[in-house]
């Protein structure tokens, strides 16, 4: 059950991170209604990039969170 939570923990992380740059880009590429470059008037756009960039990153913190005791082993050989 584990491994179901970190799939999906990745699965809604990886589709924040994608809301967050498609709405970062609509936000940057903004035009006013006389077709004019206009990124303040978009703000509701920087606003879903912020939260789903908190999402995205809430999500890899959650991942790596979960795996506390996990050592790697390091092998020296010669």
């Amino acid at each position: 059950m584990k491994s179901l939570g970190d799939f999906l923990s990745w699965i809604i992380g990886g589709i924040a991170f994608a809301v967050a740059m498609w709405q970062l880009v609509m936000f940057v590429t903004f035009r006013d209604a006389n077709g004019i470059p206009d990124m303040m008037a978009g703000g509701y756009h920087l606003l879903w990039a912020i939260v789903a960039a908190v999402i995205a990153c809430a999500c890899v913190v959650v991942s790596f969170v979960r795996h506390p005791h996990v050592e790697e082993e390091i092998h020296i050989t010669k």
